[in-house]
């Protein structure tokens, strides 16, 4: 039976491409989600790239949700697994 795995690298494009149609920065993504520093963005960028794994925590695809206006399933995109084989 498959089971349902986030897809970090299509979740992180998805989630550049609906921030950009929102117009929103990643300094605005910072400020909206009281980073530190705007590297966590970044980060995500760089996986929707293909270069890294790293996704927004729980609480911040939550949050990116509400700023969105979309349900938290709009953002995560996820592949089947069946037998530890990957189906897309």
């Amino acid at each position: 039976m498959p089971i349902k795995v986030i897809n970090a690298q299509a979740t992180c494009a998805n989630l550049k491409k609906l921030l950009e149609e929102k117009g929103l920065t990643p300094n605005d993504v910072k400020e909206r989600l009281n980073l530190e520093s705007v590297q966590s963005i970044y980060k995500w960028y760089s996986t929707a790239n293909g270069k890294g794994t790293c996704i927004p925590s729980t609480d911040n695809l939550v949050i990116l949700a509400n700023l969105l206006g979309v349900p938290m399933d709009s953002i995560i995109v996820t592949n089947d697994v069946l037998n530890g084989i990957m189906n897309p």
